[in-house]
């Protein structure tokens, strides 16, 4: 790593670290907080998808909203911290002056939205355990869309993973519950637009962030989430805009509603971190060890959530699977 990239991270990072430690510390920080952040989420969005009645549910659409709008405002402050620069100064280079980066960044950000929509459409109809599995389709889809986008190669050993982590979490999540199969037809083209869309808008990202240009870290995060609140805006008035127009926008909010909102924003916070100092399928891997956490903070947090000899086989098979991964270089 040159300098340059170490004092960024060192930047990111809430404490003090020597230039050695720099690279791993960073990699773990950021790998570990997001993993947490995405563990809160889920578990708080099947808390309130599951306990609270129909008729008193917030609008899912409002959240993700609010999401970018959060997003928007922490790459702000970032970007100001950071970089010093005159607000009247960036806004005219990176925002009148370049309508084409502009554009580039509207296609990750609506996809995003798009993604960030369906999970509640998913975890509405499915149980919590097929929409688990089932969302580990994006570990293939996020390689597919590596392989077209940026050109990468993965070795037999790096395949032999993936499937193996698909496999693994499947064997923790599966489920015994039945649902209606209206249910389960909606939630799984759900789920699955999720994959596609996930993996697409990642890989997209990562292709914008790495592909060399000039433009700051902060800059694209800036550009995408202020599309994403446009995007989600729109979103909101079609999908919802009866029942928010009717209710109000925050109607059905409380703190566990709140801290969907703060779970779902730092946490695509630190998506970005890691596809821009990582690599984007390490993401898919910590979505994973965070599928694992989730259910093992189920077991302890909830009656009836029974852990299983599949639960103990599945969390062996995706810690081998991630440690095969890793074993390979890049």
């Amino acid at each position: 790593m040159d300098d340059e990239g170490d004092d960024a991270k060192r930047h990111l990072l809430p404490f003090k670290i020597s230039k050695d430690e720099i690279d791993y510390v960073f990699k773990a920080y950021v790998i570990i907080t997001m993993t947490w952040l995405w563990t809160g989420f889920t578990l708080t969005v099947r808390y309130t998808r599951t306990t609270v009645p129909k008729n008193e549910l917030y609008a899912s659409s409002t959240v993700v909203l609010m999401a970018e709008i959060t997003k928007t405002i922490i790459s702000l402050v970032m970007l100001l911290k950071e970089s010093r620069f005159i607000f009247r100064d960036f806004y005219s280079k990176y925002y009148l002056d370049a309508p084409n980066e502009l554009f580039k960044m509207s296609v990750p950000s609506i996809a995003y939205a798009v993604q960030n929509n369906l999970d509640f459409v998913a975890l509405t109809n499915l149980d919590a355990g097929l929409y688990q599995v089932t969302t580990q389709l994006k570990v293939v889809t996020t390689a597919i869309f590596m392989m077209i986008f940026l050109g990468r190669r993965f070795s037999k050993t790096r395949w032999i993973a993936i499937i193996l982590l698909f496999l693994g979490v499947a064997c923790v999540q599966v489920s015994k519950e039945r649902i209606l199969v209206s249910n389960y037809v909606v939630g799984m083209i759900a789920v699955l637009a999720t994959c596609v869309t996930a993996g697409f808008a990642g890989v997209y990202f990562e292709m914008m962030l790495k592909g060399g240009g000039t433009t700051p870290f902060w800059i694209r995060n800036l550009q995408m989430y202020s599309c994403g609140v446009v995007s989600s805006l729109i979103g909101c008035l079609f999908s919802e805009g009866d029942l928010i127009a009717e209710r109000g926008f925050f109607y059905g909010y409380d703190l566990k509603v709140c801290a969907i909102v703060g779970f779902l924003s730092f946490g695509g916070t630190y998506i970005s971190l890691v596809m821009k100092y990582l690599d984007n399928l390490h993401k898919s891997f910590a979505s994973a060890i965070s599928i694992i956490l989730v259910a093992i903070l189920s077991y302890l947090l909830f009656s009836n959530v029974f852990m299983s000899v599949y639960f103990m086989g599945g969390t062996a098979l995706v810690i081998f699977s991630i440690l095969l991964y890793n074993s390979v270089p890049e």
